[in-house]
């Protein structure tokens, strides 16, 4: 799946990206994640906070999909992510489930709470990766993303990755994770369609 993808197209792209009309969506992110950073156990309270500001950044309105029963369980499992534990594909589907039967809303809480070990996911990173528009089973399908997400940690752990990770991090105005620098360069390069709403909201 990502055979198309080296390094030496991740730099040509890295030089097309540009925040022109981005100032909130710049603004947001080091919010978020600090709200997470200051938090020593996640609880209900933040887990509530968490998806509601993370839906700031998606196309519908958050409705919890699981009633109360299932938030211990829920919590439980963020606790794992902001400790750096990976999680399993029965542990994710039990997130996507509870969060608007979305794995694109799951994916950017899990970054937000732990932004060195999950990468964004959603349509646009897709195109980019596979050169065409997903259907919904395949942008909402676990092995895909940890598929993914180990792609992303192959690519960064590249030493010819670094000056791609500078320069982003330059363009954005402060730090962030090489992870985050190379979802970047893909969801930047991915252009948007009509159908990416409805796909990444599942909703």
């Amino acid at each position: 799946m990502f055979d198309k993808i080296s390094l030496e197209k991740l730099k040509e792209d890295e030089s097309k990206v540009v925040f022109e009309k981005d100032k909130s969506y710049l603004l947001a992110y080091p919010e978020f994640l600090q709200y997470f950073k200051d938090i020593d156990v996640i609880t209900r309270h933040h887990l509530v906070i968490g998806i509601h500001f993370t839906y700031g950044w998606m196309p519908t309105i958050f409705n919890f999909r699981k009633d109360e029963t299932e938030f211990d369980n829920v919590v439980a499992i963020l606790n794992k992510v902001k400790q750096g534990s990976w999680l399993t594909a029965e542990e994710l589907d039990l997130l996507r489930t509870c969060f608007n039967n979305s794995l694109v809303g799951v994916s950017k809480l899990l970054h937000f709470i732990n932004p060195e070990n999950y990468a964004i996911w959603d349509s646009r990173v897709y195109r980019y990766i596979k050169g065409k528009d997903a259907w919904q089973h395949q942008i909402h399908d676990y092995d895909t993303y940890l598929a993914y997400l180990q792609f992303c940690k192959g690519i960064i752990s590249q030493p010819a990755f670094q000056p791609l990770h500078q320069s982003m991090m330059n363009k954005v105005g402060y730090e962030i994770t090489a992870l985050r620098s190379l979802e970047l360069i893909m969801f930047k390069n991915g252009t948007a369609s009509r159908a990416d709403n409805i796909i990444d909201s599942n909703a």
